[in-house]
């Protein structure tokens, strides 16, 4: 397992903040060498735009494009829709790059707070099925 922050200081809108870092997850799961991926996100409009075939808005499908062309990368990839509260730890995260003048990547480990969290998300078993 492995996580990260990368800083964007220009993406003001959320769906394209979130899809952005769906593409940045992806990228950081190629470089390492990942070959099975499972991206959770609680964005429903993005990750129903990435399993779906529709278009849309110009400057989200450009992204949801790269997106999608990840998966000839991986053996597995799935995109699952879970409620925010199963998203906490991403959110963690995301808050915790407020307080980071640079990127910053995690693998096989994470902040201890973040590890708490994994914990009560696993247990607490919230997914959405849709």
């Amino acid at each position: 397992m492995g996580s990260g922050i990368t800083l964007h200081s220009n993406i003001l809108d959320e769906g394209l903040a979130e899809a952005t870092t769906c593409y940045q997850g992806l990228l950081f799961a190629k470089k390492t060498g990942f070959v099975k991926v499972e991206v959770e996100g609680d964005a429903r409009v993005i990750i129903e735009k990435i399993n779906q075939e529709e278009n849309g808005r110009v400057d989200l499908d450009s992204v949801i494009a790269d997106i999608k062309a990840f998966e000839r990368f991986f053996h597995q990839i799935s995109f699952k829709h879970v409620r925010r509260e199963a998203n906490r730890v991403a959110h963690f995260i995301a808050r915790e790059g407020y307080s980071r003048s640079e990127n910053t990547f995690w693998m096989e480990d994470i902040l201890e707070v973040a590890k708490e969290l994994v914990v009560t998300e696993e247990t607490s078993n919230i997914f959405v099925n849709d």
